[in-house]
C-alpha cells in the first residue's frame, strides 16, 4: 500500500511539473526554475561579457568614434566558450520550461549572444522571432531595438526606419528609451547627418549609468561638434568627458582634444614629457602635427607625424596621412610612394581607407618602379664615363667599407658572448624587431656574412650558385674574429676578382651598351610623364619628366604625344599646342586637342561626317588608297571629335598598308592603339600588328 501511495504521489508531481501544463502550480514551478536558475545565470554571464567588451575595446581616437561600436571578431574568438555557454544556459529555458513567462527573455539573451558571436544573420532571425510570439511587450520592444541596431550595422537604413516606426507605437521603460535614443543617434551618425545626431546624443549621454560609457559618449559629442566647427560646444563636451574620470586613455585624449582646439602646442609638448603618457606619445605627436599642418608649416607637421609613428598601433592611418602630405604639399613623391606602401601594409582590412590605400600602393608602386629605372640608367651612364682604374678603386673602397662594417658587427657579437648577463644592457627590442628578421640589424648582417663566407659576393641573378663561380666555400664555423682571421686568402682573392669582373661587366662601356641604356632611359622618362598625368594627376611631375625627355632626346619618337601631355599638364599650354600643330599637323593628338577645345559635334555635323566617311571608304574599296588618305586627313581636320573618328583613322592606316608603305602602316596602327584604347576596333588592330610582326621576323 505504501509503495502504491508513493508511486501515486510521484505521478502527481510529474504531472504538476509538466512544461505542457497550464495549471497555476505547474506554471509557477517553471517560472521560478526558469528565472532563478537558467535566466539568472545567463544574465550574470551576459553582464560579465558586456563589461569585457567595453574593457577590451580598442578605440581609434584619431577617427570619429562610432556611438555603437560593432563587436570585434577577435573578441568573439577569444570568448567563444563563454558565449557558447551563455547561449546554452538560455536555451535550457526553451527546452525545459516552455510554459514559463521567461521564454521570450531567453530568446532575447540568445539573440544578444549571437551578436557577441558576430553572427548577425542568426541574431536577426532570433529578434524577429521574439516579435512573432505573444509574450511580454517590453521584451518585444527590446528585441525591436536590437533588430534596428543590426540593420544599421548592415547599412540597411530603410529597414531600420520601419523598425523605429513600429517601436514608436508601443510604450517603453526608461532604459529602453535611453537605448533607443543612442540607436537613433547612431543611425544619423552612420548616414553622416551629424547635426541630427547631436540632439539625440546630448539627451541620451547623461542618462547612461556606466561611467566609462558615459565619458565615451561625451567624447563623441565633442568630436561631432568639432566636425561642425562648433568649437565652444566641442570644448564643453570634452570637459564633460574629463569630469567622468573614466579610463586614463579616454581622459588623456579629451585633454589632447581641448589643447588642440586652443592650438596650445606648449601644453601638448608638456603631455609628451609626462612619463605616464609614454605609451600614448604617438597620439600627442599626431595632434601637434595637425596644428602645424593647419598653419601650413608642413616640415614641422612631417617631423611630428614621423615621431608619432613610433610604437603607434594605428600607424597605418599615420602613414596614409604622411603619404598624402608628401604627395600633395611637400611634393616629395619618392617618400609618398614609400608611405602609401606602408599604409596599405598596416591598415586593417575593415578600415574605411583600406581600399583606397591598396589602390594608392599600386599606383605609387608603378611610379617607384619607373623612377627607380631612371635613377638606375643615370647611375650606369655616369659609371660608364669613368675609367677602369677609377672603377676598380671605387669597388675596392666599397668592399673595404663593407668589410669594416662586418668586422665591427663580428666584434660586437663576439664581445657580447663574453659579457656577463649582469652587465649586458641594450635598448629593448620592439615586438617587430623580435619577430621580423630584417628589422634586426645584428641578425641581418650576421646572415649576410654567413652567406658571403660560403658563396662570396654574388649579384642578384639566375643561377647565382653555378659551379664556375670562383668562390672558395668555407666550412661552417662559429662567427668569431679568430675564425675570420683564418680565412683562406687565396679563396678570398678569387671571390674578389670574380665579383669585381661581374660588376665591371654590368657597366655600359661600349657605344652600343650606352645607346641601349639611353633608349631605356628615354622610354622610362616618357612612361613616367604619361603615368604622372593620366594616373596620378600630378601635373608638376608630368611636366618635369616630359621636359627632361624633350631636352635630352630632341629626336624622340614620343615627341607628339609628349607635346600633347605637356599641353594638358603645363602652365604654358599654348606653347606646346603651337609646337604640336606646327610639327605634327596630321597627328591624332592634334585632333584630340581640337576635340577638347570645340567639344562634340552637332547632329547635323555628325551626319555630314558619316557621309564623307562613306565616301572615303568607297575610295578604299576601289583601291584608290592615296585619295582615301587625303579624304581621311580632310575629315579629321573638318570634324574633330566625331564619333566616326576612330574608324577614319583606322581606314587611313589600312590605306598605308594598301600602298605597301609598311613602316607607316605599323606606325599608324601603334598610334591608333595609343590614341583610342577604348575603341571597338582595338582587337582587330592588335591582331593586325601581331600578324605584321610574325610576317617580318
Amino acid at each position: 500500500m505504501k509503495k502504491l501511495l508513493a508511486a501515486l504521489i510521484l505521478v502527481m508531481l510529474n504531472w504538476a511539473c509538466s512544461q505542457q501544463s497550464t495549471r497555476p502550480a505547474a506554471v509557477a514551478f517553471h517560472n521560478v526554475n526558469a528565472k532563478y536558475n537558467a535566466i539568472f545565470q545567463a544574465d550574470r554571464l551576459l553582464i560579465s561579457l558586456t563589461n569585457k567588451v567595453r574593457e577590451e575595446k580598442k578605440e581609434n581616437f584619431s577617427n570619429a568614434l562610432p556611438i555603437l561600436a560593432p563587436i570585434d571578431t577577435s573578441f568573439s574568438q577569444s570568448y567563444a566558450k563563454e558565449i557558447a555557454n551563455l547561449v546554452r544556459k538560455a536555451t535550457l529555458v526553451i527546452d525545459r520550461h516552455q510554459n514559463s513567462r521567461f521564454v521570450d527573455d531567453a530568446y532575447l539573451i540568445i539573440g544578444r549572444g549571437r551578436l557577441l558571436q558576430h553572427d548577425l544573420t542568426n541574431a536577426l532571425e532570433t529578434f524577429k522571432y521574439i516579435n512573432s510570439i505573444e509574450h511580454d511587450p517590453k521584451t518585444q520592444q527590446s528585441a525591436l531595438i536590437e533588430l534596428a541596431t543590426i540593420y544599421l550595422y548592415q547599412a540597411d537604413y530603410p529597414s531600420a526606419q520601419k523598425v523605429f516606426n513600429f517601436i514608436a507605437e508601443n510604450p517603453m521603460n526608461a532604459n529602453q528609451e535611453q537605448h533607443l535614443l543612442l540607436v537613433q543617434a547612431f543611425a544619423y551618425q552612420k548616414q553622416n547627418a551629424i547635426a541630427k545626431s547631436i540632439p539625440l546624443l546630448e539627451k541620451a549621454a547623461p542618462r547612461v549609468k556606466n561611467r566609462a560609457e558615459r565619458g565615451r559618449l561625451f567624447y563623441i559629442l565633442g568630436q561631432m561638434h568639432q566636425e561642425l566647427g562648433q568649437t565652444a560646444a566641442a570644448r564643453k563636451a570634452y570637459e564633460q568627458c574629463l569630469k567622468q574620470k573614466s579610463s586614463y586613455s579616454l581622459t588623456l585624449h579629451a585633454q589632447i582634444a581641448i589643447l588642440s582646439l586652443t592650438e596650445n602646442i606648449p601644453g601638448l609638448e608638456k603631455l609628451v614629457k609626462d612619463p605616464k603618457n609614454q605609451d600614448l606619445q604617438s597620439d600627442i605627436f599626431l595632434a601637434i602635427g595637425q596644428i602645424h599642418f593647419q598653419h601650413k608649416d608642413y616640415e614641422l607637421a612631417r617631423k611630428n607625424w614621423e615621431n608619432g609613428g613610433t610604437n603607434n598601433p594605428n600607424k597605418g592611418e599615420l602613414y596614409f596621412q604622411l603619404g598624402q602630405l608628401f604627395s600633395n604639399q611637400l611634393k616629395d613623391y619618392r617618400n609618398a610612394a614609400n608611405y602609401f606602401d606602408s599604409a596599405a601594409t598596416f591598415l586593417p582590412s575593415q578600415h574605411s581607407q583600406y581600399q583606397l590605400a591598396q589602390k594608392l600602393r599600386t599606383q605609387w608602386g608603378e611610379f617607384a618602379r619607373l623612377d627607380g629605372s631612371i635613377q638606375l640608367q643615370d647611375s650606369l651612364l655616369k659609371l660608364g664615363q669613368r675609367s677602369e682604374s677609377d672603377l676598380k678603386a671605387m669597388y675596392e673602397k666599397i668592399q673595404k667599407s663593407k668589410k669594416a662594417k662586418k668586422d665591427s658587427v663580428q666584434l660586437t657579437i663576439a664581445s657580447s658572448s663574453n659579457v656577463s648577463l649582469a652587465t649586458f644592457t641594450r635598448r629593448p627590442s620592439t615586438p617587430e624587431q623580435q619577430s621580423f628578421y630584417f628589422y634586426n640589424d645584428q641578425a641581418r648582417v650576421q646572415g649576410q656574412q654567413e652567406f658571403s663566407t660560403k658563396w662570396g659576393i654574388r649579384t642578384l641573378e639566375d643561377f647565382w650558385n653555378r659551379k664556375n663561380k670562383q668562390a672558395a666555400v668555407l666550412t661552417d664555423a662559429p662567427l668569431m674574429p679568430s675564425n675570420v682571421a683564418q680565412t683562406n686568402m687565396v679563396g678570398e682573392s678569387a671571390q674578389t676578382q670574380d665579383s669585381l669582373q661581374i660588376w665591371l661587366n654590368s657597366i655600359p662601356r661600349t657605344e652600343k651598351q650606352q645607346a641601349d641604356i639611353q633608349k631605356k632611359r628615354e622610354k622610362a622618362l616618357f612612361d613616367l610623364g604619361k603615368y604622372a598625368k593620366l594616373e596620378l594627376a600630378k601635373n608638376d611631375l608630368a611636366t618635369n619628366s616630359l621636359t627632361h625627355l624633350l631636352g635630352d632626346y630632341p629626336l624622340t619618337s614620343f615627341e607628339a604625344e609628349a607635346l600633347y601631355l605637356l599641353y594638358l599638364s603645363s602652365d604654358k599650354p599654348k606653347t606646346y599646342r603651337q609646337l604640336l600643330f606646327d610639327k605634327y599637323p596630321n597627328s591624332y593628338f592634334k585632333q584630340a586637342i581640337l576635340t577638347l577645345e570645340f567639344g562634340g559635334l552637332t547632329e547635323g555635323k555628325e551626319l555630314e561626317a558619316q557621309k564623307n566617311y562613306e565616301k572615303a571608304f568607297a575610295q578604299f574599296k576601289s583601291g584608290d588608297f592615296t585619295a582615301c588618305i587625303a579624304q581621311a586627313d580632310l575629315l579629321l581636320q573638318s570634324f574633330p571629335g566625331s564619333k566616326w573618328e576612330d574608324k577614319i583613322v583606322f581606314l587611313k592606316a589600312q590605306s598605308y598598308g594598301g600602298l605597301k608603305d609598311f613602316d607607316r602602316y605599323k606606325k599608324e596602327l601603334k598610334q591608333f592603339e595609343q590614341a583610342y584604347p577604348k575603341s571597338q576596333l582595338i582587337p582587330e588592330v592588335k591582331a593586325l600588328l601581331e600578324k605584321f610582326t610574325q610576317n617580318n621576323r
